[in-house]
């Protein structure tokens, strides 16, 4: 998909003006049908909801491998439901994987003492304290780092292809503006999405790949556009949806690390 994409901005005119409705068609990334040819029974295994009811707002228990829970907002605090939300690998290494910071610090503070050769009870009291404070300061900066600059900038992206398919045939300014944004959805949001179902579905390589190929055989080729442009906006919520999933639990992990951290300075 990336090396079509590459290909189709270099032949495209990056200065003209270019709708929704025309980037969805497959001779505007080369791409040919026969590549993604598939059993027309297999076109429910690209369902928008079944991915969405694998991805967030899942009950603990059903959520598999690489997904972490937080608490879902309710006006009435006793109202709050755990629920968990699927990861990708990356994610769940950089975020903290407890609701308590304290762990995270003890073992740093340990760590520390341990490695001291001439122990002595304030100076290793110290240093351990430094090296809490650093583990949970570092932690706090990479997820909120990774929010920021990644959670939020997909958000974005999302939100402006989600605005133009309501006016399909609408021009939406340069097409490399528009390239810019579909490539990276279509690689790196989907990209994301597809590595998280795999290990909440237990996928195997070629499951994977069929749920790729008929994703996108149902956003370029079957049928009317109105259908394909619908599809393309339900996967669309769907991932701004995980998204903002995803910002709920950065923001309670950091908040959290918040708390413990002025702990540190009382």
């Amino acid at each position: 998909m990336s090396e079509k994409i590459a290909k189709s901005s270099q032949e495209n005119s990056l200065n003209a003006f270019v709708s929704i409705s025309e980037a969805l068609k497959p001779e505007y990334w080369n791409m040919q049908e026969l590549n993604f040819e598939v059993d027309s029974n297999n076109l429910e295994f690209a369902d928008a909801e079944k991915f969405a009811s694998n991805l967030y707002d899942l009950k603990p228990r059903q959520a598999k491998k690489f997904s972490l829970v937080y608490y879902k907002d309710h006006i009435d605090p006793r109202q709050q439901e755990p629920v968990s939300v699927a990861l990708i690998p990356e994610e769940y290494n950089m975020l903290l994987r407890s609701r308590s910071p304290k762990a995270l610090s003890q073992i740093a503070m340990s760590r520390t003492i341990a490695a001291n050769d001439y122990p002595s009870i304030d100076n290793d009291q110290a240093k351990a304290l430094r090296s809490g404070r650093y583990a949970l300061n570092n932690k706090l900066a990479v997820m909120e780092t990774y929010r920021d600059k990644t959670i939020l900038n997909d958000v974005r992206i999302l939100d402006r292809l989600l605005e133009a398919t309501k006016y399909p045939n609408l021009l939406r300014g340069k097409q490399i503006n528009m390239l810019t944004d579909m490539s990276w959805a279509m690689n790196h949001i989907l990209g994301n999405m597809f590595e998280a179902l795999r290990y909440q579905k237990k996928w195997s390589n070629e499951q994977e790949e069929l749920a790729k190929k008929t994703t996108y055989r149902r956003i370029f080729f079957e049928d009317s556009d109105t259908t394909r442009i619908k599809y393309f906006n339900d996967l669309l919520k769907v991932n701004k949806n995980w998204l903002v999933r995803k910002k709920y639990l950065i923001d309670e992990r950091t908040n959290s690390i918040k708390i413990e951290l002025s702990k540190y300075n009382d």
